[in-house]
């Protein structure tokens, strides 16, 4: 790359089991010098069971923050549970990290208890931060 700048890329997977309508994941991100920025490059989300018939993702930069507020980084509309999301951005999407690292993901299913899936996120750290 011009300039000698390499990028730095961070992966962060999981599974979901039994998750309700409100469950909030933490997605923990390197502690460097905060606040850091890090840009969400892709996200994957695959549902494999439970009574959910739609869901909406979110990601939030502090915990508990209200759906479609200024913490709010990426939310998806309703969209149905058979349908997986693979999405690379073609513009990566800020994320502000405080000092210890942490943003915070929905997988927002509408209904039930009993939802199952897996997650995973690609982030890039932003140049200069």
């Amino acid at each position: 790359m011009a300039g000698g700048f390499e990028p730095v890329l961070f992966r962060i997977a999981g599974t979901h089991t039994n998750v309700s309508a409100s469950e909030e994941t933490t997605l923990q991100l390197p502690v460097t010098d905060a606040p850091t920025v890090w840009q969400l490059i892709s996200f994957h989300y695959v549902r494999s069971g439970g009574s959910a018939s739609t869901y909406e993702p979110r990601v939030g930069q502090t915990a508990a923050w209200t759906d479609a507020d200024i913490n709010e980084r990426l939310g998806y509309s309703s969209t149905a549970v058979g349908t997986p999301i693979n999405d690379v951005f073609s513009r990566a999407i800020p994320c502000r990290v405080a000092a210890d690292g942490k943003l915070y993901f929905r997988p927002g299913f509408v209904t039930g208890t009993d939802n199952d899936g897996a997650f995973e996120f690609w982030f890039r750290k932003a140049r200069g931060s």
